[in-house]
Order: C-alpha cells, then structure tokens, then sequence
C-alpha cells in the first residue's frame, strides 16, 4: 500500500487523540509567528524602539522561543513514537523495512506540522494585528494601523524554514530510534509489568529537610541587614537557596508522596473501598515511574511563574509608586509668576474651578549636623533638608485625601518623610542639628518617620516637617527658599489633554513634573518588555499543560483492559470517572502546588531584595501575585479538563468497553 494513503488513513483514525497535538503546536506556532512579525515589523519598532533595545530583546527572546520549540516538538514526536511502538512492530513483522516506516513517520510529520504551520501563521497574524492594536492605543502612538501588514512574508519565509529544519532534526531522531530499536521486542513495550517499589525513608525526610531549609533561607530576608542575604551577598545565597529547594523537590517527589501514599495504603478503613482500591495502588507507580516530568514540570511552573509574577509585581509597584513620586496632578518650582498664573488659569478652563484645589509651599533648605544623618539628607547634589511647616504639611496631606494627626508637633520634634520604607524605623530618635545661621543652630528629634511626602521628589527629597513655631523661627534669618505650586483635581492625574496645554509652560524646567507623563513613561517603557515576557510565560504553561495531558493519556491508554475489566465487574460511568479523575489529578496538583509554593517563596525574597519599597504596603504584593497564579491555574484548569473528558472518551467508549 502507498505510504501516503497509510499516513492518510492513520491520521484519520486518531484524528481525536492528535487534535490536541496538532492544536498545541499551532498554538505555539501561533505565538512564534507573532513574535517574529512583531520583531520585524519596522513601522511600530520606529515607534517605540529609538535605541535597538526592543528589537535586541525580541531577537533574544525568538532564539529562546526556537529552542523551546524545538525542545516541545521533539518531546510531542518521542511520545507519539513510544505511543506507537506496538503499531510499528506490526508494521516490521508485514515485512515493511525500517526506511519505509521511518518514511512513514515523516510524511505524517509533514502533514502534522505544514497543518500546523498554516493555522499558526494565520492566527499569528491575527494575534499580531491585535498586538499592535493594544500597544497603539495604550502607548497612544500616532500610527495608522491600516499600514500594518496583515501577514508579513519575512516572517512567513522565516518560520517556513525553521519548520523545515525542525522536520529535519525528527526525522534523524526517529531514524536514529528505529535504526537502535529491535521492533520485534518493543511490541509488548506498553505492558511492561510495574516493578515493586521500594521507599527510601530517609529520602523522604531529606526531602522535607531540604525543601524547609530553602524557605527558611528565603524567608530570612525579613531580617534586613542582619540577614544572611546581606551579609553573605546575594548571588551565593540565591544559589545556596535554589540547590535547597530543587534538592528537596527531587527527594519530595520521589521518595516523600510514595511514602505517604503507602501509609494510606496501610489503613484498610480508608484503603478498602470500591474507588480506592484501585486507584490508591497505581499512585505509586504512577508517581515514580513519572519522578522525572513531574520534577521538570514542578521546576518549569516554578521558573514561569517566577517569570510572570516578577514582571507582574515590577510594573505594579511602578505604577502605584506614582503615587508617591508625584503626589500632585502637576508640581513644578515657583520662578515665573506669569506661567504659574496661566497654568492655574488653564487648569480652570479645563475642569472647572470646582474641580481644582492648588497650593504654594514654601521650603526651606538647611544644611545640618548628626551622629547618624538619614540617606534622604545626601539625595541631592548639596546636602540639605528641605522644612515644610506643619500647617502646610497637614493642608497637603488633606489635599491628598489622606488621615492628618489632630496631634500637634512641639517646638523640638521632627517628622522625617523617607525616600523607601523602613519598617524598623530606624531614624526614629535621631537628633538633628540644624544650620540656621553661622551662628545659630536648631536642635530636633525625630519623633517619627512616614511614606506620605507632600511634595514630590522631583522637587523635595530630604523633607522635615517642624512646628510652625521653629518654621517661623528659622525664616527671621532669611534662609534659602524654594517655592512649590502643587495642582490637585479630579481625574486630572489621567488628564492627557490638560498636560498637554500646560506642559509646553515649563517643558524647559527639569523640576517639572505631571502624574499622567510619568505614568505614561511607565507603560511607554515597560509595554515591550512586558509583551515578550508574556510570550514567553504562554509558551510555558502551554509547555506544562501539553505534558501532563501526554503523559496522563498514555497512562490510561495503557489501562484500558484493566478499565474494561472493572466494567465488567460492575463498576457503572460514575465510578470510573472518579478513578480516572483521581489518577489525573494527582499529576496535575504535584507541579500546580509545589510551583505555586516555590514561587511565592522566590517572589517574596524578590520583593524584598530587589525592589525600591516606595509603598511600606505589604498587601501591596498580593494583588499581583494573584494575577500571576490566576492566570497559572486557567491554564491548568483548561488543561486538566480536556485531558479528563478525553480520558472519559477513551475508556467509556463502546468499542473499548465491550
């Protein structure tokens, strides 16, 4: 028979048990696509890419993406190979050689992935289209987007060849497999018999040593400058850490959940029931003889939401950061009298006057003497505190819509505004001197430190709030005085127009500063960033769901005769599914919850390590990782239910049950 009519005939029969394989690698070819139109489309790199950064980090992240493929499509083909075997001996024992069933192999290859590549270029246009759509109208970019290509015929030429080559590595890996394989001895290969397993128990407890000790390391960053973090360095202790943790993951998997699930085992009550009994058994074997993929996919979860959730909590506390950065709508210094007038004036037009609040403060610039000065007094290019008095700190605040203490400073306490949080307070107590006059010096003490700056850093770093009565005090000698306009209103933060007719005003004063341009700046400068990681965390849990449905199915694949024979011993469609469910699920859980549980550990010394703490608000790092994980069980959700209801199909079809 023709080779081509067999392939032809093969896929028509398994068509439903290929169709989640020939989607998942559309899908990534989808994504792929995407990418490479994305990395050369010069119209919206023109745009948002001045200095090759964007284009270098597309070109980085494609060759990272072509490896996964890679990777991703050999695996998919080894399993199908293995799936297959019984097939292929039969094949060999009708006198077909083992070229014309590697031939066989690569014309279905062929048909899988040109079907495949089609459908991933068509989408990925699409996907694409949209992509450019989103950063259009986020980034509010001038760009016609009727000029953008629908289909870019680079990056068609592009993919086309790295399919071929992919095809090529498939064939040598299945020839290379066939060429070693005695098929004659690989037919009975799916009904190997399932080996006793022995459980080590001081794995298993090295298993739980191991994993503890890498939290314990993570979770000693809470520890400040006392932590091992700091005092032995980041890198070894990142390292040190990470060894922990995959150790104990190893050990955990391997030898900790089969020795659980042998102690269940060892209670009759619990183990001697019609759905436990015959699943309880399997888990075992399962588990172990799986060790390998499910340490990966337990990694590889990690890794991604690590990946996700860093990107996530990065661009989160930016964004919210503006909110310190820039307290106001609009900041700017007090030198022209005429602009600052026409400003207010402008602002009015636009929002009305009800809408509107602004406020002058005077600061006062002081140079000062101390044990310990805090790192906001050497912010600046000359050392200074800027003083606020307490009256205008408390208006400002107000204006904020943020709680004012009805408890009034007294003539020697201070307020120091800090630059990043400090949760031990540090500064707390420390006595300043301040530099009034050559001879004439102002002792306080700081009663307090607070995140709630009233003006903003472009114009005030170093910030004390005295008492009226110092400030007043202070000002007799004539000090250095800076004037600020700060401009509050509704929704004026978020107000493109408004900026636009006012900052034209100052655009040549560096102390200038607008909550929507900064604001702005942030999506401007993260969106590309933020698009490819999102590529690349796709491709992942695309990774991780594809596995877990491969190795589940082959399982039950497998079982199917021990399926039928509980059929026939009575076991109706709801007890079946129970135990299929019960099989699927434990595999599914192992990575999703030690992943989860390894990232938020990662992500938590991340946070804390890494990142300027603008907000002192630990909640602050929930909400983010929220949106991570989220997505991370969508996925699995949606993986774990077509593996199940393919599963069902499987084994509660007709011609398998009887």
């Amino acid at each position: 028979m023709n080779l081509f009519k067999i392939a032809q005939k093969n896929m028509r029969k398994n068509l439903s048990f290929y169709s989640l394989y020939l989607f998942s690698i559309a899908f990534v070819l989808m994504i792929f696509f995407s990418l490479i139109s994305f990395s050369m489309d010069e119209v919206i790199m023109a745009k948002i890419s001045s200095d090759g950064r964007v284009e270098t980090m597309s070109r980085v992240v494609s060759i990272f993406i072509m490896g996964f493929v890679l990777f991703y499509m050999s695996y998919s083909n080894t399993f199908f190979l293995r799936k297959r075997i019984k097939e292929l001996g039969i094949y060999a024992l009708l006198g077909f050689r083992k070229s014309s069933i590697t031939c066989l192999l690569i014309i279905e290859n062929i048909f899988m992935c040109l079907i495949a590549l089609v459908i991933g270029i068509f989408l990925g246009a699409f996907l694409h289209k949209g992509i450019i759509a989103i950063i259009i109208h986020f980034l509010d970019l001038s760009i016609d987007s009727s000029s953008i290509v629908l289909i870019n015929f680079k990056a068609v030429y592009f993919s086309s060849v790295f399919v071929l080559a992919v095809l090529f590595i498939l064939m040598i890996s299945n020839w290379r497999f066939l060429r070693k394989s005695s098929l004659l001895e690989l037919i009975r290969f799916e009904k190997k018999s399932e080996k006793k397993i022995n459980v080590k128990i001081y794995l298993s407890i090295l298993g739980i040593i191991f994993m503890i000790t890498g939290y314990a390391l993570a979770l000693d960053i809470i520890r400040g400058e006392n932590s091992l973090w700091v005092t032995i360095g980041f890198s070894p202790m990142a390292m040190l850490t990470l060894i922990c943790v995959v150790i104990g993951t190893v050990f955990f998997i391997y030898s900790f959940i089969p020795y659980v699930i042998l102690k269940i085992k060892n209670k009759k009550d619990y183990f001697y029931k019609e759905i436990n009994i015959v699943s309880i058994p399997k888990f075992v074997y399962r588990i172990r003889s799986n060790a390998r993929t499910l340490i990966l996919l337990t990694l590889l979860s990690a890794a991604t939401l690590c990946l996700l959730g860093s990107t996530t909590i990065t661009f989160y506390y930016t964004v919210k950061g503006t909110s310190r950065i820039i307290p106001a709508a609009f900041e700017f210094p007090v030198e022209n009298p005429e602009k600052v007038d026409r400003a207010i004036n402008i602002a009015k037009e636009m929002v009305g006057e009800k809408n509107m609040q602004y406020k002058e403060t005077d600061i006062i610039k002081v140079t000062a003497s101390s044990s310990k000065l805090p790192f906001e007094y050497s912010a600046e290019k000359k050392n200074s505190f800027d003083l606020i008095c307490e009256s205008d700190y408390k208006e400002l605040l107000q204006l904020q819509n943020k709680k004012v203490s009805k408890t009034p400073l007294s003539d020697k306490d201070c307020i120091l505004i800090k630059y990043m949080y400090d949760n031990k307070k540090l500064d707390k107590g420390s006595v300043y001197k301040l530099n009034v006059d050559s001879k004439e010096n102002i002792t306080v003490k700081v009663l307090d430190t607070t995140l709630n700056n009233p003006i903003g850093f472009a114009n005030s770093v170093g910030t004390l709030v005295i008492s009226d009565n110092i400030y007043e005090k202070i000002s007799e000698f004539k000090p250095s005085l800076n004037k600020v306009m700060s401009i509050y209103g509704k929704d004026m933060r978020e107000n493109k127009k408004l900026y636009e007719s006012i900052y034209p005003l100052f655009k040549d004063n560096v102390k200038f500063a607008s909550a929507f341009q900064k604001k702005n700046d942030i999506v401007y400068a993260n969106s590309s960033t933020n698009l490819l990681i999102i590529f690349i965390t796709l491709i992942f849990f695309i990774a991780t769901g594809s596995i877990l449905y491969f190795h589940n199915i082959s399982g039950i694949f497998y079982d199917r005769d021990d399926f039928n024979i509980l059929i026939k011993m009575g076991y109706n469609q709801n007890k079946i599914k129970k135990i299929i469910r019960k099989q699927i699920k434990i595999l599914f859980c192992i990575p999703a919850i030690l992943g989860t549980v390894h990232s938020m550990f990662a992500l938590y010394c991340y946070k804390n390590l890494l990142m300027q703490d603008l907000l002192g608000q630990s909640s602050a790092l929930i909400l983010p990782l929220i949106v991570s994980i989220g997505i991370f069980i969508i996925v699995y959700i949606i993986y774990y239910n077509i593996t199940k209801y393919t599963c069902y199909k499987m084994i509660l079809d007709k011609g398998l049950s009887h």
